[in-house]
């Protein structure tokens, strides 16, 4: 077992609660630092919304960010506790005020869909509506032999509730995946990586076919604003007026210039105000037109119509997940001091950092934490022009900030004595060897990894 560096000294000891991008920045920097750190994830493997959020035609950046991940974390002085899940299999106030801390990183991300905002939609989870956050960790994984999720059969002409970048990932996905199913019932197989990176035409025309040959209805993102609204490249509060009219237009192109290569539908203004259900099943909505005025969406009154399709996806966007003991105000958590992300203080002081903190989860976020997302950066990351974009330098620039404010903020506490870190040690043991973690780090990457994970 790999053993930490001055252990039986007096040090401070951490707890950082997620191991992607986030954590392991953050980890790295305390653990640098002289800090012990315990590092928990809910997952075997630390990836988060890298793996199991980010669609797996980004090949090359995701497993870069892979071994920057494993980078970080193999580091003397952390250890690893995989597959714990807080509020589970340790509760948020026995880490707290059990374990004997200095303190506490809460940076598990927000993998927790914004619930669609129709009344009873949620008794239809599974049963014509899905939510984009395990949609997408379907695609992710369902190639893997080993993989035992749910699965989806989807349908032609699904419906999508978004706007933002990860809900052009929801519609390329069904786009990518229906073409894929109709060339195969004609006995062609196709490739998912070519679809994604030519565009559907061309390699249909390759083919010798036109996707109206296909007989495939197309599905259709519906969004309550107008698409220059669309979150898809940010504009500076301060920006002049001719620079902002121009990055709405921008925004505009983007959209066209995805629908032009993966062929959705796209109607804006129109927000779901009701449900389609028979036999069951959601099998629709009633979609009501809107306003936008003032920066204000509106939503006109006796404008609903019926919108059938066997499958809706919900892309409203990711928000944390509540966990018991955490106080939190409506979707988010409630902080002592939200400028450095702190939630709790006292003889554990608790922290939050990465999407925990901005209380987001969307791609875009993830991109750049928080920070100006370009055109170019947009359209690279949607596969528009060619060009690669790094996944997450943006969340890991912010995340190495907060760790040297966390690690400045440890100078002012007294480090644990040594019988209180063997004490914290002994729990670590415990649930390691509870998971069958038997403390080498890159030999458990090695284990848990599916030969075929993308």
């Amino acid at each position: 077992m790999t053993e930490s560096i001055n252990r039986g000294l007096p040090r401070y000891v951490l707890a950082v609660v997620g191991a992607a991008t986030a954590g392991a920045e953050i980890a790295r920097i305390l653990a640098e630092r002289g800090a012990q750190v315990v590092v928990i994830e809910q997952n075997p493997r630390p990836y988060g919304k890298i793996e199991d959020g980010l669609p797996r035609w980004h090949v090359k950046q995701r497993r870069d960010e892979y071994e920057e991940i494993n980078r970080r974390l193999d580091h003397p002085n952390i250890d690893f506790v995989p597959l714990t899940r807080m509020g589970a299999d340790i509760t948020y106030d026995d880490l707290r005020r059990g374990w004997g801390l200095n303190a506490i990183v809460l940076a598990h991300g927000a993998w927790r869909d914004r619930p669609l905002a129709v009344e009873g939609a949620g008794e239809f989870i599974g049963r014509g509506l899905v939510y984009q956050n395990r949609l997408i960790y379907w695609f992710n994984h369902y190639p893997e032999k080993a993989y035992n999720g749910p699965r989806y059969d989807l349908p032609p002409g699904a419906i999508v509730i978004g706007g933002g970048l990860a809900s052009i990932d929801v519609v390329k996905v069904l786009q990518i995946e229906t073409t894929l199913k109709a060339l195969a019932a004609r006995g062609i197989e196709e490739d998912m990586l070519r679809l994604e990176r030519e565009g559907l035409e061309p390699v249909l025309q390759a083919r010798g076919l036109k996707y109206a040959d296909l007989g495939v209805a197309p599905c259709k993102l519906f969004y309550r604003r107008r698409a220059l609204d669309m979150p898809l490249s940010d504009i500076a509060a301060d920006a002049p007026p001719k620079r902002a009219e121009a990055m709405r237009a921008a925004r505009a192109k983007i959209l066209e210039k995805a629908q032009r290569k993966y062929l959705f539908e796209f109607e804006p203004q129109r927000v779901p105000t009701g449900l389609i259900v028979e036999g069951g099943r959601m099998v629709g909505v009633q979609m009501s037109h809107t306003e936008v005025a003032d920066g204000q969406v509106r939503t006109l009154p006796d404008s609903a119509s019926p919108v059938r399709a066997e499958l809706t996806v919900s892309s409203i966007g990711s928000i944390p997940e509540l966990i018991p003991g955490i106080p939190a105000k409506g979707e988010v958590y409630a902080y002592i001091d939200a400028t450095v992300g702190l939630l709790d203080d006292g003889p554990t002081a608790v922290y939050a950092a990465g999407n925990v903190l901005t209380g987001k989860g969307n791609i875009k976020d993830s991109l750049e934490s928080g920070t100006f997302v370009g055109i170019h950066i947009a359209e690279s990351y949607l596969g528009l022009n060619g060009g690669e974009v790094s996944l997450a330098a943006g969340a890991r620039q912010e995340a190495k900030q907060q760790g040297a404010r966390i690690a400045a903020a440890m100078n002012s506490r007294p480090v644990l004595a040594p019988e209180r870190v063997d004490e914290v040690m002994r729990r670590v043991r415990e649930r390691q060897r509870a998971v069958g973690y038997e403390g080498n780090y890159r030999a458990w990457i090695a284990r848990v990894t599916p030969p075929d994970l993308h």
